[in-house]
């Protein structure tokens, strides 16, 4: 199994709302109100965590830029299609603060992600496969400033339980 979530080609804990994330109200519910077995949803909410410079006020002094956001939302679904499949996707947008707009190699005000994925879970073997892809969100290199404007990931996992 995966030692934590899993896309780990494109997250990173508390950047945005991939991974673990602080700031966060998550709602969640599963068999979908109770009227379709299997059907589990959740809606994120996250409030701001800029750091304080020249043009923002800041309310988390101890990050770089690449790992400020600002306001933004999620969603996530599952679908259990039995027999040991199912099926998910999420997708969310947050806004980029106004350091990330100004100073960053990525450009634009929304920094957005989407994902889908499928998973085999049955008869002793784990197979999990997801695409995804991230927009204005993704740090790279060691430089401050670097943030992907796009990037495209697929990520394949495959065990066998004894």
């Amino acid at each position: 199994m995966l030692p934590e979530f899993g896309g780990d080609s494109y997250t990173n804990a508390d950047n945005f709302m991939t991974g673990r994330a602080n700031g966060v109200a998550t709602y969640r519910n599963t068999d979908f109100f109770g009227l379709v077995n299997g059907l589990n949803f959740a809606v994120q909410y996250q409030g701001n965590n800029e750091g304080a410079s020249n043009g923002q006020e800041g309310t988390n002094n101890g990050r770089d830029v690449r790992h400020e956001n600002g306001d933004g939302w999620g969603l996530s679904t599952t679908y259990d299609l039995g027999m040991g499949f199912s099926a998910g996707a999420a997708y969310t947008s947050s806004d980029r603060t106004n350091d990330q707009v100004n100073h960053t190699a990525a450009g634009g005000d929304k920094a957005d992600a989407w994902t889908a994925g499928l998973k085999y879970d049955a008869n002793n073997i784990y197979l999990a496969t997801m695409y995804s892809e991230t927009r204005n969100m993704t740090p790279f290199g060691d430089s401050d400033y670097a943030v992907a404007n796009k990037t495209q990931n697929f990520e394949v996992t495959a065990q066998y339980q004894v």
